[in-house]
């Protein structure tokens, strides 16, 4: 049966809106010719305060041919993705990186009947945490095992915000697979789903299990140490000093893998520079952006607490919110001894007092020079700019740094170990710090008090790879390393756990198993 697309039907905040009803009157059409309906995706309206509203994208079928109304609806069609598939021998294909990437990768992979030996610097998410734990209370570093390294990879202890530019079949797959494995359905068609950092730390437990029962093996604490290449091919690598000899190697990097990326530069692997973002988290109580962005009348049972999404451009810099965490916490993310690194998160509940968000300013070669690494090294600067002993991390209020004023009183944050006062534009090119202040004052016009009761904690670095692995289009594989496989975020061709995860199922999903009638 045929599906067709009906897009912006509006409701009212409504519990279970009577959609029959609605889509009826839309296309003025008796209820009974409607036979199924399927929400592709739910988006709040909140544009008007105190008045929000539903806007769905539906899926239709109709017991009889669909009603004329080429204006408003259109056939469904996802077409396949064409991937060009490779056989190999190996049952066992390496992944390096036990991230949303190597861990989806894993999974398309166990569907064609391999089972991947996956490494990872890092720890199971239980050990992960009690190192995570420690460190915010004292200070306490492990540089293998944190925030940004160990199973899930940076996203697991993150606020778990599960965004796509666009709904594929793949990332239906995705978003499917992580309800098989524990996720509300509501993620399959929420503009905004979120799992949250408790949620995901089961989840992610459950996919390793499952992937465990396919016979893959999993290796914590497992370093890559050195590539050897010949004829432009992997012949072999160290981890952890023990020689092997993969078939293949799907390479699951993380952002934060600064030593791997001059690893792979040394052995002539092809990289770039690439944009990203930097600036800093911004924190205000939940009631004050509830109050702002909703409104006080607004049924918060239905919505949740309120979240936002700012854009700006100031001076040709795109000046923007990203990672907004209602309910949430400002944390440490740093994975380097003497380096300051803040992220946001949140549980599932979001039930802190406080919200926050990065403000960041886009930032290319213009900003910190075109020789290969330069990016990175920006970025470093940054955090080593930030460093206090112990981890604690720069604050200012809001008002004074758009003033450009140090803060002279402590200011109260969700951070750990704690925070001291500074003047946070130090920290930045003198462009970069004037175009924030321009859209914050901006915003402040916009939304009276997002200046005035707000709390900047910095700096917010890790927002993408400040570098990019170079593949080819069709193959997935390096330019110049033909067994060499980049895949996720870290690699430079993803940005969040969604599109990450998506890019090392179509890797994964890109091999089969080669059979003694293939030779």
């Amino acid at each position: 049966m045929k599906r067709y697309l009906l897009r912006n039907l509006i409701t009212p905040l409504e519990a279970e809106p009577d959609l029959s009803g609605y889509v009826s009157r839309k296309l003025q059409l008796n209820p009974q010719r409607i036979a199924s309906i399927y929400i592709s995706r739910r988006a709040l309206d909140a544009r008007k305060r105190n008045a929000l509203k539903y806007n769905f994208t539906l899926e239709l079928t109709f017991i009889s041919n669909p009603p004329k109304h080429p204006d408003l609806i259109e056939l469904v069609t996802k077409p396949d993705l064409p991937l060009v598939t490779m056989n190999i021998s190996s049952l066992h294909p390496f992944i390096i990186g036990a991230g949303p990437a190597g861990l989806f990768a894993a999974l398309a992979l166990v569907e064609k009947g391999f089972s991947p030996w996956i490494f990872d610097r890092g720890e199971q998410i239980k050990d992960r945490k009690t190192k995570i734990n420690d460190f915010w209370k004292s200070g306490t570093l492990d540089p293998e095992s944190n925030m940004q390294f160990g199973e899930g990879g940076a996203g697991t202890f993150s606020d778990g915000k599960l965004t796509a530019r666009s709904r594929d079949k793949v990332t239906e797959i995705i978003y499917n697979r992580l309800v098989e494995f524990g996720a509300d359905p509501v993620i399959q068609y929420d503009a905004l789903p979120h799992l949250g950092t408790d949620k995901l730390e089961l989840i992610i437990t459950k996919i390793r299990q499952f992937l465990e029962s396919k016979g893959c093996r999993f290796f914590w604490n497992h370093r890559l140490n050195d590539i050897t290449i010949q004829d432009g091919r992997i012949t072999s690598i160290k981890i952890n000093n023990d020689q092997y000899e993969p078939e293949i190697v799907i390479l699951g990097l993380g952002n934060t893998a600064r030593d791997t990326f001059s690893l792979l530069h040394s052995k002539s692997i092809a990289l770039e520079n690439k944009d990203f973002a930097v600036g800093f988290r911004i924190e205000h109580s939940q009631d004050y952006i509830n109050s702002t962005f909703y409104g006080d009348k607004t049924d918060f049972f239905l919505t949740g607490p309120a979240t936002y999404r700012l854009v700006r451009n100031v001076q040709d810099r795109g000046i923007f919110s990203f990672c907004m965490c209602p309910g949430g916490q400002v944390v440490n993310s740093a994975s380097e001894p003497g380096g300051v690194v803040t992220n946001g998160m949140s549980n599932s509940k979001r039930s802190s007092k406080f919200a926050n968000s990065a403000i960041v300013a886009g930032v290319s070669p213009a900003d910190y020079g075109t020789e290969l690494f330069a990016g990175m090294k920006f970025q470093q600067n940054i955090e080593i700019k930030a460093f206090r002993k112990g981890f604690s991390a720069p604050s200012q209020s809001v008002s004074d740094f758009v003033n450009g004023t140090k803060s002279s009183v402590m200011q109260k944050t969700t951070f750990l170990p704690g925070t001291y006062t500074s003047s946070i534009s130090d920290l930045f090119p003198s462009k970069l710090s004037q175009a924030l202040k321009i859209a914050l004052s901006h915003w402040e016009k916009q939304y009276p008090g997002f200046v005035k009761e707000g709390t900047l904690i910095a700096p917010e670095t890790r927002t993408s790879s400040p570098l990019r692995i170079l593949r080819d289009n069709s193959t997935r594989s390096s330019i110049n390393v033909a067994n060499l496989f980049p895949i996720g975020e870290g690699a430079g061709y993803a940005g969040g756990i969604i599109s990450s995860a998506a890019d090392g199922w179509k890797t994964g999903s890109s091999f089969l198993l080669r059979t003694s009638s293939d030779i």
